[in-house]
């Protein structure tokens, strides 16, 4: 029987999620995969979010310690006081400086202050940030004045790395790259200081589990058992680029008019316009019947396992694609987006297919030629499986991961 290990010879790491409009996005479920599967003989996650969320249950469920600590919110002296402003406009200037010292005192020092005491006063050891090293830096700063390790995830690839971001990044213990498209542009953008890391992110395929059996859910949604169907999974937004499917859709529903395309996903207040300009797109090329708005969905290996095909058409470059695993997971095609670390997670020609982001032209042609095939589908999907197992399991993410931990901290000793 193995020796359970005391608490208190545990490491204790804390781990913190920058994103606060209430949307859950992928690096929501990528970090709840790490706390989840973490070696507990040998770590203790500590997870912090800024605002209450719908995954909250599975990480209490879990069993992992979990906070929601409200973020401050910056001062400004417009709003109410703006009448105020109109009458004394000579002092605005410096009414603007006094606000950016009140933001920086308000909004980072003192928390980095707060936060430092917290990551002594509870014995952390290691500070995980989950975004990018373009934010967190009231974290980076307290793990500094704590004298403890940080890490950050980089899940973006951005155009450009502020001073900041390059001050803070430096400093980091390491940044972890979640593709290699991720490493190659931090490298090109003069953010690469030697303490990159690419460790992808992984998924355990037995946790795509289904609660709506596909019969079950087409009959919900008015769909025939023999109609094909299309899906694109995620957040309404515009870089994801579901209007280039909503474009490609017409031009497919020309050569084979039985087929539905489901859009599921949520749409955070940012993104309403967006979302808006989506259904008058539809209505205005006559897809009011083919595409279907689901909203939000809990579960969405439900509707992974009844769509036939699914798509990714991100318009800017995707840095790493969770839902395109979950996808490989159910055993169905992808078709994605050709650009940033889409190619290193579908092969072409053998788990999917690829396209020139935003070219709806040929992305109806994809799917054309990928939902005339049934048992080119069945290949494809069984391909992809098999891949997503070898190359891009949750164990992979999990040993990885432990692996720089025990490096940074043996560099501590």
């Amino acid at each position: 029987m193995k020796r359970e290990v005391k608490s208190n010879n545990l490491v204790k790491v804390l781990y913190c999620e920058n994103n606060v409009d209430g949307t859950v996005g992928g690096s929501y479920y990528s970090l709840l995969y790490l706390v989840k599967n973490v070696d507990r003989q040998k770590y203790h996650p500590v997870v912090v979010f800024y605002t209450e969320h719908t995954l909250l249950p599975a990480y209490r469920e879990a069993g992992v310690e979990t906070h929601v600590w409200p973020k401050a919110a910056a001062f400004t002296f417009g709003g109410a006081h703006h009448r105020i402003w109109k009458w004394l406009r000579p002092l605005r200037p410096i009414g603007l400086i006094c606000q950016k010292i009140l933001n920086f005192l308000h909004g980072f020092l003192l928390p980095a202050i707060e936060r430092a005491w917290y990551i002594k006063r509870n014995g952390i050891r290691i500070v995980h940030l989950n975004n990018s090293v373009l934010y967190n830096h009231d974290w980076m700063l307290a793990a500094t004045l704590a004298g403890v390790k940080c890490v950050t995830h980089e899940r973006g690839i951005n155009d450009w790395f502020p001073p900041s971001a390059k001050y803070f990044a430096k400093r980091l213990d390491a940044v972890v790259c979640i593709s290699e498209a991720v490493r190659l542009n931090m490298h090109e953008r003069g953010a690469d200081f030697g303490n990159l890391v690419v460790i992808h992110n992984g998924l355990d395929p037995k946790s795509m589990t289904v609660e709506t059996p596909p019969d079950a859910l087409r009959a919900a949604y008015g769909i025939a058992p023999e109609t094909v169907v299309v899906g694109m999974l995620g957040n309404i937004k515009a870089w994801k680029g579901q209007d280039t499917l909503i474009r490609a859709m017409a031009r497919v529903r020309r050569e084979i008019p039985d087929v539905r395309c489901l859009l599921v996903g949520d749409t955070s207040p940012s993104d309403r316009e967006y979302g808006q300009s989506l259904h008058a797109l539809v209505a205005s090329l006559g897809l009011d019947k083919q595409i279907v708005f689901t909203g939000f969905q809990r579960n969405v290996g439900d509707f992974l396992m009844m769509v036939d095909v699914m798509v990714h058409a991100s318009v800017l470059p995707e840095p790493f694609g969770r839902v395109i695993l979950e996808a490989m997971a159910c055993k169905k095609p992808v078709i994605g987006a050709r650009a940033g670390a889409i190619p290193e997670i579908v092969e072409e020609g053998r788990t999917g297919l690829t396209f020139p982001p935003g070219d709806a032209g040929s992305l109806a042609e994809a799917i054309v030629s990928l939902i005339s095939d049934r048992d080119r589908i069945r290949r494809f999907g069984e391909s992809g499986y098999r891949r997503l197992v070898n190359e891009f399991h949750i164990v992979k993410n999990i040993e990885a991961t432990q692996r720089l931990y025990e490096r940074i901290l043996g560099a501590a000793n």
